[in-house]
């Protein structure tokens, strides 16, 4: 990842240019042109790679047309790291033409300080009333002007609490099987604190004791897919002095584009810090997403109560994909009393949120989202379950958008409905 741009040479000549990537690729299911796919990425960069093109406003605007969810580079036949690559290029991208003032104020200042970002949400949830007006039957809510987000985009509100401010920094467990560290992640601690509650309320059930590292921050990954690497570096060496001084077994992410992050990228990242190059392997060594936990464990479903509900799950991208999390979810799930479990046709295609990708790119992101809509919308799932919150909102989003009535949640939730169904 610290190589130079030039470098990636070797990696764009294993294209072989056969198509493969079309069959997989969301954004060229919608706009069908080739240099929205992954093999038209590929050619474009080994343009500016050979002096042929150079950093345009075009090749940086096809440069941002990737989801990164991964699906071209698990189906390419040569292995090509089309994601890496895209990567690099937003980072070369980044070093020549400079980001752009908002991203600047974003990245540098707000999420890379604790003290900052923490503030404004606090002010942002006191004053959002002012921006937002409450959405369709009152849940979510919707701009009530541009400010750069589509004014029909459903969203979810911040929490009148973040998640770390809810729970003391240990979570005592009597006789507990394991000790580990929850990375809570953004959207958890500002925004879907009930998903956090659900994960600590589920450790906590089946023996686990739980740390909540008070100097976390931001796990980067929105700051490093933009190209800014310098602070995507500070930001990790962040979160690993936090969580490595922690006596704990394993560090628990609900997120898998935290986890991934966590569990690769901070290495990749970080391979030629010699201070922080080992410790970054080791605490990839240690992340576990929750799902994986929680089967791992003997017993989990011995205190579930019945639940009648009718469940779909969709993969997150960088959970499936990345962390190679697929049937754990689906084995929770399952093992659920009463749950009528109905798999989408294609469970595992990118919903379109990609984090920013559908704020930059909305229109598109909404055509995307609508396939998965449809997806669930057939299998008469009252319930849809998922393992990412980015995910959890773009996907209520569509729901609404399209009037179907369906309730979208975090695995953690599921099972924590479960556990006090048996409770009562």
């Amino acid at each position: 990842m610290e190589r130079s741009f030039d470098s990636w040479e070797q990696e764009v000549i294993r294209c072989i240019r056969c198509g493969a990537c079309q069959n997989v690729c969301p954004v060229f299911k919608e706009l069908q042109a080739e240099s929205t796919v992954a093999r038209g990425r590929v050619k474009l960069i080994r343009g500016v790679i050979d002096k042929d093109l150079e950093l345009t406003e075009g090749f940086i605007n096809k440069m941002s047309l990737c989801l990164m969810c991964k699906a071209c580079v698990v189906n390419c036949p040569s292995g090509v790291k089309v994601d890496k690559l895209v990567e690099a290029a937003r980072k070369e991208i980044a070093e020549k033409k400079g980001l752009s003032p908002l991203k600047n104020l974003i990245f540098r200042l707000v999420l890379k300080n604790r003290w900052v970002f923490n503030t404004g949400m606090k002010a942002g949830s006191v004053l959002q009333g002012l921006v937002f007006r409450k959405g369709p039957l009152g849940q979510g809510m919707l701009p009530r002007m541009s400010l750069g987000i589509d004014k029909r985009r459903l969203l979810s509100p911040l929490a009148a609490k973040s998640f770390k401010a809810m729970y003391p920094v240990v979570i005592k467990v009597p006789a507990a099987k394991l000790r580990v560290a929850f990375f809570t992640g953004c959207m958890i601690n500002y925004i879907y604190t009930d998903t956090g509650r659900a994960v600590i309320n589920v450790l906590k059930r089946i023996g686990v004791e739980v740390v909540i590292p008070a100097l976390q921050n931001c796990c980067g990954t929105p700051v490093r897919i933009n190209g800014d690497y310098e602070t995507a570096k500070a930001m990790a060496r962040a979160n690993i002095d936090a969580f490595l001084k922690e006596e704990v077994d394993a560090v628990v992410v609900a997120c898998g584009t935290c986890g991934l992050s966590l569990k690769e990228e901070y290495a990749e990242l970080l391979e030629d810090d010699p201070v922080y190059a080992e410790k970054a392997k080791h605490l990839g060594s240690m992340i576990k997403d929750f799902a994986e936990l929680v089967v791992s464990l003997d017993g989990f479903e011995d205190k579930m109560g019945p639940l009648p509900l009718k469940v779909t799950y969709h993969d997150p991208c960088h959970l499936v994909r990345g962390l190679r999390v697929k049937e754990q979810p689906r084995q929770i799930i399952r093992s659920i009393p009463g749950v009528d479990f109905k798999e989408m046709s294609k469970p595992d295609t990118c919903c379109g949120s990609a984090g920013s990708f559908s704020l930059y790119h909305y229109e598109l992101s909404t055509k995307i989202n609508d396939h998965k809509v449809e997806d669930v919308n057939q299998t008469g799932a009252e319930v849809l379950v998922t393992g990412c919150s980015a995910c959890r909102m773009h996907i209520a989003d569509g729901l609404n958008r399209q009037g179907v009535s369906v309730k979208v949640m975090h695995t953690a939730q599921l099972l924590e409905m479960a556990y006090e169904a048996k409770a009562h």
